[in-house]
C-alpha cells in the first residue's frame, strides 16, 4: 500500500511539474508573441478635397476605407467582386446584372440595397455638377433594380472594358438617404459621409487630420487596426523627421530619400507598380501651345532621359514610352521621345515663332520633384529661344483649375501645367477617353487642357464598343500615336511607382495598382 502510496504521490508530482512546466512554456510563449497597436498613424501631404469618390479629385487611397463597389481591383490586378457577389451580362450585350450581397451594413446601421446603387447611378449619369459624370454616361445608359438585392446596368453598347470601368473611384456606392439630403455636399463633411467600407469617418479637421474607426459590421469581418490617424502634413521634411523619430508609423516622403531610408534601421521602403505617370500638360487654349507645330517643338526640346536619370533613377522610376503607363490594358511603346533641339527650332520656325515667345508654366509642387522638373524643362526651352517663367500655385488654386470647366480664356493663364496622369481603371478606355476626348459640351470636365483631336475622338469611341482585343488594342495604339507624338497634348515624362516608407512595425501593408491600401492584415506592433 505505502509502494502504491508513494507511485501516486510520485505521478501527482510528475503532472504538477509537467503543468507547472507547461505553463511557464505557456507563459514564455505568450511573452514573445507581438502586441499589436489600435491605431495606426500616416502622414500625407495633402487632404481630401472630397470624400465622395463621384467627386473626388485627389486619389483613391483613403476613400475605399470609407466606401465599397460593385467590383473592385484585387491586390493581383484582377476584378473580383465587392457588394456584388456575382454578376452577368444578357444575349443583347448591354444588359448587366449583379446580385448584391444580403446583410450589408451601412455605417449608419442601414441595410444596403439595390435602391442604394441605383440612386448612386442615377446622381453620376443624371447631374452633370458631378465630376465624373462624362465619364460615366460614355458608356452607361440605365440602371435599374430588378429586386431589393438584384440591379441592371444598360451599357450604350457592347463595352469591351465595362468591368475595369466599374473600379473606377465614381463607383463608390453611396446612401441614397444621404443623396437626398446632402445633395452636391455630400462628402465635404462627417455627417455627409456614409459608407459600407471596413472603417467610418469619425473626424475630420481640414487640412490637419482625418481619423478613421473600424467599423464592427463590415461584411468582410472587422479589420485588426480600430483606428487609422491621417495627419495632413503639407511639409515633406516635417513628414520624414516624423517617420524616423516613432512619431508616425507610415509616410509619404520626397523620393530622394528613398535610397538613405532603405539604408536606415528600423524603416522599411515598400515599392509597388502603379498605372500612374507624371508630365507637363498643354493649355490647348493658349495663344501658342494651341497650335500643334508648337506643341511638337516643346516636346523635341524636353531631354525627358536625361530628367529621369537626373531625378529619379535612383528610386528606380523610367522615362515614359507612351501617353499610359505599361500597368495599363493598351499601353504600346514607342520609346522615349528623342531629344532634338534642332528639330525643335525649325518646328518653332514653321509656326511662325522663330525666335521663340514667352508662356508661364502652372507648378503645384506636391507632385514629386515637380519643381526640379520644371526648372530642367525652363532651362531647355531657353535653349530653343522659348522664355518660360513657373508660377507655383497652393492647393487650393490647384484644385480650383481643375473645378474651372468653362473655356479657360484669363482665367488660365498658363501655356502649361505640371500634372499626375493615372487610368483609375487599369485600361486605355478610361486612361484615355476621360481626360483626352473633346467634351461634347464645350467644358473641359476632366480635359484641364482643352486638348481636342477628331481623329482621337473617333478612335477612342470605336475602341470603347470593340470586343476583339486584338483590334481593340490596335485602335489605342493609334490613339497614343496621336496623343503622344503627332498632337501631343503632354510632355510625359516618368511612370511611377507607388512609394511608402514605414516603420518596421507595421506589417501587412498591401496595395494594388491604383495604390489602394488594403486594410484587411494592416497593423502595427507595439
Amino acid at each position: 500500500m505505502r509502494r502504491k502510496a508513494l507511485l501516486v504521490l510520485l505521478l501527482v508530482f510528475l503532472a504538477a511539474f509537467s503543468v507547472f512546466a507547461g505553463g511557464s512554456s505557456e507563459k514564455e510563449e505568450s511573452a514573445a508573441l507581438p502586441e499589436y497597436k489600435d491605431t495606426l498613424i500616416i502622414a500625407t501631404g495633402a487632404d481630401q478635397g472630397y470624400m465622395d469618390g463621384q467627386m473626388n479629385n485627389t486619389n483613391d487611397v483613403y476613400l475605399r476605407a470609407v466606401y465599397s463597389q460593385l467590383v473592385r481591383r484585387a491586390l493581383d490586378g484582377s476584378i473580383e467582386g465587392d457588394l456584388a457577389e456575382s454578376w452577368s451580362v444578357g444575349e443583347d450585350g448591354v444588359t448587366w446584372t449583379f446580385n448584391l450581397r444580403h446583410g450589408v451594413k451601412f455605417h449608419n446601421g442601414k441595410e444596403l440595397t439595390s435602391a442604394d446603387v441605383v440612386a448612386s447611378y442615377r446622381r453620376l449619369l443624371d447631374n452633370p455638377a458631378v465630376r465624373y459624370s462624362s465619364l460615366a454616361c460614355g458608356y452607361i445608359a440605365d440602371v435599374y433594380a430588378v429586386d431589393d438585392y438584384t440591379v441592371c446596368l444598360v451599357t450604350t453598347g457592347p463595352v469591351a472594358s465595362f468591368l475595369a470601368n466599374l473600379t473606377h473611384r465614381s463607383n463608390l456606392i453611396l446612401d441614397a438617404d444621404y443623396i437626398e439630403k446632402y445633395g452636391m455636399d455630400l462628402g465635404l463633411t462627417v455627417e455627409s459621409v456614409n459608407g459600407t467600407g471596413p472603417y467610418r469617418l469619425a473626424s475630420w479637421d481640414k487640412d490637419q487630420e482625418m481619423v478613421f474607426e473600424a467599423f464592427p459590421d463590415h461584411f468582410r469581418g472587422e479589420v485588426p487596426t480600430k483606428v487609422i490617424d491621417i495627419l495632413i502634413v503639407a511639409d515633406a521634411n516635417a513628414r520624414l523627421v516624423a517617420l524616423e523619430t516613432g512619431q508616425v508609423d507610415v509616410a509619404t516622403v520626397n523620393s530622394s530619400e528613398i535610397p538613405r531610408l532603405q539604408e536606415t534601421p528600423g524603416i522599411q521602403v515598400k515599392m509597388f507598380e502603379g498605372i500612374g505617370s507624371h508630365g507637363l500638360q498643354f493649355n490647348c487654349a493658349n495663344e501658342y501651345t494651341k497650335s500643334p507645330l508648337v506643341r511638337q517643338a516643346i516636346s523635341y526640346a524636353i531631354d525627358r532621359q536625361l530628367i529621369v536619370d537626373t531625378l529619379y533613377s535612383d528610386i528606380g522610376e523610367k522615362a515614359c514610352t507612351a501617353p499610359v503607363n505599361p500597368n495599363v490594358w493598351g499601353y504600346y511603346d514607342f520609346g522615349v521621345i528623342p531629344y532634338d533641339p534642332v528639330k525643335a527650332k525649325a518646328l518653332l520656325a514653321e509656326a511662325g515663332y522663330p525666335d521663340g515667345f514667352d508662356i508661364s508654366i502652372m507648378l503645384y509642387p506636391n507632385y514629386n520633384k515637380s519643381t526640379e522638373t520644371c526648372e530642367m524643362i525652363v532651362a531647355m526651352l531657353s535653349e530653343v529661344g522659348i522664355n518660360a517663367t513657373i508660377e507655383t500655385v497652393d492647393n487650393a488654386t490647384f484644385k480650383a483649375v481643375q473645378g474651372n470647366r468653362t473655356y479657360p480664356g484669363e482665367d488660365f493663364p498658363w501655356a502649361m501645367f505640371f500634372m499626375g496622369y493615372g487610368a483609375g481603371t487599369a485600361d486605355c478606355d478610361e486612361g484615355l477617353r476621360r481626360i483626352w476626348t473633346t467634351s461634347p459640351d464645350g467644358n473641359n470636365n476632366n480635359n484641364y487642357g482643352w486638348y481636342s483631336n477628331a481623329e482621337v475622338d473617333r478612335l477612342l469611341a470605336e475602341a470603347m464598343s470593340e470586343m476583339d482585343e486584338e483590334k481593340r488594342a490596335d485602335l489605342y495604339r493609334q490613339a497614343q500615336q496621336i496623343i503622344y507624338i503627332d498632337d501631343p497634348a503632354a510632355i510625359f515624362t516618368n511612370d511611377r511607382y507607388n512609394i511608402w516608407t514605414m516603420s518596421d512595425n507595421v506589417e501587412g501593408f498591401e496595395v494594388n495598382v491604383n495604390n489602394v491600401i488594403f486594410w484587411d492584415n494592416l497593423r502595427v506592433r507595439n
